[in-house]
């Protein structure tokens, strides 16, 4: 009777364990979907000083606070207002171009612009901190 309870007993305790880590990283994925939708909603408030706040230490230190808003200043005021953004894809990346290891999370929104209609916004987060904290940005 012990034999036959000892294999179910292993099964449960694995489901468990699975449910609890994929319950976990849908905490992890929503936390940092959020800091990604908070990031490019003050970039269209055209708030760049909040949104560059936002930013990683990583990104700060290799990006200079003048260069990053050079950047932004030459891509975002063009496109005018947001009409509609959504979700396209999220990716983890245990590694970034240029950056050093870490815990990251790729975030792409399909986004429509006033003055640009096929749009693809891409935030990749890093956890610093036990935060996500935005590491790039990127407009297509």
């Amino acid at each position: 009777m012990e034999k036959r309870f000892l294999p179910i007993l292993f099964t449960l305790l694995l489901l468990s364990f699975t449910s609890i880590n994929c319950f976990a990283e849908q905490q992890t994925d929503l936390a940092a979907i959020v800091a990604a939708e908070k990031f490019v909603e003050t970039l269209d408030k055209a708030e760049f000083s909040v949104a560059w706040n936002q930013t990683s230490m990583v990104n700060q230190s290799y990006t200079g606070h003048p260069d990053w808003f050079k950047k932004i200043l030459a891509a975002r005021p063009s496109l005018g207002q947001v009409h509609s953004r959504s979700l396209e894809k999220l990716s983890r990346h245990a590694s970034w171009v240029g950056l050093p290891d870490g815990d990251y999370l790729r975030i792409s929104f399909t986004t429509v612009f006033q003055h640009k209609k096929d749009s693809l916004e891409t935030v990749v987060l890093v956890k610093e901190r036990g935060m996500w904290m935005v590491s790039s940005y990127h407009l297509r």
